[in-house]
């Protein structure tokens, strides 16, 4: 006979399943659902101990416990371990596409940066009009072309709490994540050169690898990030020049490396002495722990070189992000001057100055939870509308959800005709030059649940099983 725990825990599931509790849904607090039971305070904790460990709900701090989506979740397939040939090059598709997100998307299912309601725009322009009268001549002038100390500074303090120790002198503001990347291939490749990737990959870095004529090596990944043995296997057969890479939440699966796999990335680094580079975009906007830190927290002996940004989790209309590395700072900004001599003056003051205040953190834990909700409405909501088979990622982090339909679908074709009635999404064809993915898309979550994006899922559901044959 089943404990008491394990009953009740049993009739939450079922509740669950029945879709009677949606995911994002809060449940009773503790001593609430203890009432309801009539059972001890031990007992309510018990259950919600077990339904944890079964991944059917999240705690929250200081906010409770909620619904984490239907415990029948098929989960994503793992990859066969292989190094995936390029076949063809989806860049026109890719412009296309991203063309038609930022004139038709009505709904934001495409979208790789947050609504306005989910950012700290107020504070940010309270930052803007306070250094614009502190500081207009600094303000007006072109600035440090590493970046304004300032900015510099604030950063090495966010990378020193995520366990990474730089100094101001080991950073160069960049516009964005992408320019990072991109100066740093520069540096470190030549032309024609073997470039590796996780794959299904972010298109914009695929695009900018492919006008930058560096060849390609996708390695595939799960659930959990790549195969470490085939990863393991490449570093010692020099299979490329450099690898980028990113550790948290990743885009498009979402995934956090282990510990345990974030170092040993920054071991076969140090070990092959072969310099690689971290994309940590989404690095703030991980779910669990922070404490661990990205891999660039490791050993690594100067051969990663780590970019990041502001864009995701605070203004992408800012356009500010950095590298860190311990060396080629100052050929890296030789390289970034001959392109734009430096970042907007304001924006960086602003920056800055934002970052310094008590702001930032409180605004990372609250966008953190809010997050994880929103993707979890997302999840069940697609689980709902498509057809019977299809898979979603389990995100740890970011606002992203891959989707794998059915293999007999093909998600170029549910695009084709969404697009004509203003939902746009970011079809899986974009996220490898091998076609690998016809079969899977991107759908993101960067503004409050209403009724408009349940319609939005609804729809391409109804058009998902419209294509069934």
């Amino acid at each position: 006979m089943a404990f008491k725990y394990q009953q009740l825990a049993q009739q939450v599931l079922a509740e669950i399943n029945a879709d009677k509790l949606k995911a994002g849904e809060s449940l009773p607090a503790l001593r609430k659902f203890a009432r309801q039971h009539q059972v001890s305070l031990a007992t309510a904790n018990q259950t919600y101990d077990w339904l944890q460990q079964q991944g059917l709900i999240v705690a929250k701090a200081q906010s409770g416990f909620y619904v984490k989506g239907q415990g029948n979740v098929l989960p994503l397939a793992a990859p066969t371990p292989k190094i995936v040939s390029i076949q063809h090059d989806p860049s026109d598709i890719i412009f296309d596409i991203l063309q038609n997100a930022l004139t038709f998307d009505r709904i934001g299912l495409s979208n790789g940066f947050l609504d306005e309601t989910l950012r700290p725009s107020v504070a940010l322009q309270r930052a803007l009009k306070r250094n614009a009268k502190l500081a207009n001549i600094t303000a007006n002038s072109y600035g440090h072309t590493q970046g304004e100390l300032k900015l510099r500074q604030a950063i090495t303090e966010l990378m020193r709490e995520r366990l990474c120790l730089v100094t101001a002198e080991d950073v160069l503001v960049t516009n964005g994540c992408l320019e990072a990347v991109n100066l740093v291939v520069e540096q470190i490749t030549d032309v024609n050169d073997r470039v590796a990737i996780f794959t299904p990959c972010f298109s914009g870095l695929l695009t900018a690898l492919q006008y930058a004529n560096r060849k390609i090596i996708e390695i595939p990944c799960g659930p959990q990030g790549p195969d470490m043995q085939l990863l393991t296997s490449l570093f010692e057969k020099g299979a490329f020049k450099t690898l980028i890479f990113s550790a948290i939440a990743t885009n498009p699966l979402g995934f956090n490396l282990s510990q345990q796999h974030k170092k040993h990335i920054a071991s076969l680094a140090k070990q092959h002495k072969t310099y690689i580079i971290e994309d940590d975009t989404f690095g703030s906007l991980g779910y669990g722990d922070q404490e661990s830190g990205p891999a660039y927290a490791y050993d690594h002996d100067g051969y990663i070189i780590y970019c990041s940004s502001f864009s995701k989790d605070i203004a992408p209309n800012m356009r500010l992000g950095w590298i860190a590395a311990e060396q080629f700072i100052p050929q890296l900004t030789r390289r970034k001057i001959s392109k734009n001599v430096t970042c907007n003056m304001p924006s960086q003051l602003a920056m800055a100055d934002y970052l310094l205040s008590e702001s930032y953190p409180a605004h990372l834990r609250k966008l953190r939870s809010t997050l994880q909700l929103l993707v979890m409405k997302l999840q069940s909501s697609i689980l709902e509308h498509f057809p019977a088979g299809t898979r979603v990622s389990q995100p740890q982090g970011g606002f992203f959800i891959w989707v794998a339909l059915p293999h007999s679908l093909s998600a170029m074709d549910i695009y084709q005709q969404s697009v004509k009635e203003g939902i746009c999404f970011m079809p899986g064809h974009t996220f490898s030059m091998s076609g690998e993915y016809d079969h899977c898309l991107r759908l993101s979550v960067t503004r409050k649940w209403d009724d408009n994006l349940e319609k939005a899922i609804k729809r391409l559901g109804c058009i998902a099983h419209s294509l069934i044959k």
